[in-house]
């Protein structure tokens, strides 16, 4: 995926790379990501070393780590906005004679900002909506100022979920409304970047969310992810949707374990998802033992297995052996209750192993 991001990169019609957040996965990412991260960034200023790079935190980022060295790198022209209170001091970019302004919001945690109440005094800002609404009021007050000094365009980079956004089961969820931000906050920018949601989508006139480039849980499986390269006019921002192509697509399918079991070389749809990460969903009614390891001889990429529907069955076998209120079975018994309700018929073997244990372990309970 990085490597597709450079070689578009090379094209120097770019003035600008923004990258919204969620740079790694968590705030203490491995050493192998921050290598290829790091890697990366070099690769694409050896080629363009005029491209200007913007980087901004997520919520699964340390933004300490995220900014460490950021002003040695500011001079190679790599930006990261680590603090949420210089998000009033943006980033000049020329390019064709007229200047672009971006302003860089990290994910706002709560007090990195503080406010003033009603009667005047400071507090800390802990909302991410009145988080987002004092970032605004400082950035709108610097863009009018540049505005007024001839700036032509000014783009906002910022990590948060507006109202309205679709999310995934990839996302750390804020909870409640109030953590929901309204896109009406950035209706002074010509355009908005923003993160944190993994799918593609349009958040407002002139805000958009590019998505994860990659899928990062099955609630995403069969999205198309882009890149989304935007070209600034005196009409407004101008969006093309770049497609993503995977290494491994993530994947998600059901069906009986017969049908993912058998032979499926002359099965074009299974043939097609043989090398993708996968989730297979079985349908049958009774619980197959083993089940992933048999299935991973053909989809060696099989990442999840469910069987959701035997285990329904099983639950309300289980149920319906249970022994009435107030009655006592003893253990042999429940055994072989688990037993019929796992596989219909309790095999008898099974069951005088079992009982031949349980002899043997009572006995032993009750030597002093």
């Amino acid at each position: 995926m990085l490597e597709q991001l450079a070689r578009l990169l090379e094209d120097e019609s770019y003035a600008a790379l923004v990258i919204s957040g969620d740079v790694y996965d968590r705030s203490i990412p491995s050493p192998e990501a921050v290598e290829l991260f790091g890697s990366f960034l070099g690769k694409i200023k050896n080629k363009r070393p005029a491209l200007e790079v913007m980087v901004i935190p997520g919520n699964h980022d340390s933004a300490s780590r995220i900014g460490f060295g950021r002003e040695l790198f500011a001079r190679l022209g790599i930006h990261f906005g680590v603090n949420a209170a210089d998000c009033d001091k943006p980033v000049i970019v020329e390019k064709d004679g007229k200047q672009c302004a971006f302003f860089l919001l990290p994910f706002l945690n709560p007090g990195v900002l503080e406010g003033e109440d009603a009667d005047g005094k400071t507090v800390f800002l802990r909302t991410q909506s009145s988080l987002a609404e004092e970032a605004t009021r400082r950035m709108e007050r610097a863009r009018k100022k540049l505005a007024r000094e001839g700036i032509a365009y000014t783009v906002l980079a910022a990590h948060l979920f507006t109202l309205g956004g679709t999310g995934t089961d990839s996302e750390r969820v804020f909870l409640g409304n109030a953590e929901q931000i309204g896109s009406s906050l950035f209706e002074g920018f010509d355009y908005a970047a923003l993160g944190h949601l993994h799918r593609c989508q349009n958040a407002g006139e002139k805000t958009w969310y590019s998505g994860s480039p990659l899928a990062y849980s099955f609630s995403e499986a069969g999205q198309e992810k882009f890149f989304l390269s935007v070209t600034l006019t005196d009409n407004g921002a101008d969006i093309e949707k770049i497609p993503v192509t995977p290494l491994h697509r993530v994947t998600s399918l059901q069906g009986s374990f017969s049908r993912f079991s058998s032979d499926i070389s002359t099965n074009a749809e299974l043939l097609s998802v043989k090398d993708d990460y996968l989730e297979l969903r079985l349908t049958d009614s009774v619980i197959t033992e083993n089940a992933g390891e048999i299935l991973r001889e053909k989809f060696p990429r099989l990442l999840f297995l469910r069987q959701d529907e035997a285990f329904a069955g099983l639950s309300a076998g289980f149920a319906e052996n249970a022994p009435p209120a107030g009655d006592r079975q003893d253990t042999s018994a429940d055994f072989e209750a688990f037993l019929s309700a796992l596989y219909d018929q309790p095999d008898k073997e099974e069951l005088e192993l079992f009982n031949e244990l349980l002899a043997e372990t009572e006995a032993g309970e009750m030597i002093p």
